[in-house]
């Protein structure tokens, strides 16, 4: 693939889908962590709360597919009707399978896919919309997030990718993709992305870090 591979999109015609990944067991975190109490809010509701500032990113986006698996009945009575949940019966496969199926479930009218995950707790509306502008203007490079030295989600896919994405399997996500390709990446540096709540001491350490002190369950 080489970056005049990737099709050509004036900076108005970007047609933005989008999907987050919410779709683990979370073995690690013992219990649902997409449930677990962020802010006072189940941290699935807060991240997309902040993310698209309670839906109104998604006026800016084609579609907006939330990928759930494991746990999706507990997990679905909670889900705003912002967003298109898309349930994942085969996620023992791991996250690059997710995103696979994810990728599947796009609208065809899309020209790039946004992919972002239900534990990146402290990205904002604001890092997404500047993500967006780096997309419109560099419409035939994939945008993605770095952070400690490396790139990954959130990440702005175009579609020529898409077919590559949808070839993903066990629980490599899409980071080797990036790896590859990363002569066509355009970084953006968040910081905030380095917040992946893998564990419950992940996130009581991050609630320490923000001032808060919650309990995680």
């Amino acid at each position: 693939m080489s970056s005049q591979s990737t099709g050509s999109h004036s900076a108005g015609s970007i047609n933005v889908a989008a999907l987050m990944l919410a779709a683990g067991q979370s073995k690690r975190f013992d219990g649902i962590k997409q449930l677990a109490k962020v802010n006072g809010q189940p941290m699935l509701l807060h991240t997309l709360t902040q993310l698209t500032e309670r839906g109104d990113l998604t006026r800016e986006l084609c579609e907006f597919n939330l990928i759930l698996g494991a746990n999706a009945a507990h997990i679905l009575p909670h889900v705003p009707d912002y967003v298109s949940p898309c349930i994942f019966t085969q996620w023992q496969q791991g996250m690059g399978a997710t995103l696979a199926f994810g990728v599947q479930k796009a609208n065809r009218k899309s020209s790039h896919l946004l992919v972002t995950l239900a534990d990146q707790v402290a990205i904002t509306r604001e890092q997404i919309t500047t993500m967006l502008h780096h997309c419109a203007a560099n419409p035939e490079n994939i945008i993605a997030a770095r952070y400690k030295g490396i790139l990954g989600a959130p990440v702005i896919f175009p579609r020529t990718y898409f077919s590559l994405l949808s070839e993903l399997d066990a629980d490599t996500g899409a980071r080797k993709i990036l790896q590859q390709y990363s002569a066509f990446v355009v970084a953006i540096d968040l910081p905030n992305a380095q917040y992946d709540i893998d564990t419950q001491l992940a996130l009581k350490q991050w609630h320490q870090s923000m001032g808060q002190d919650q309990k995680t369950k």
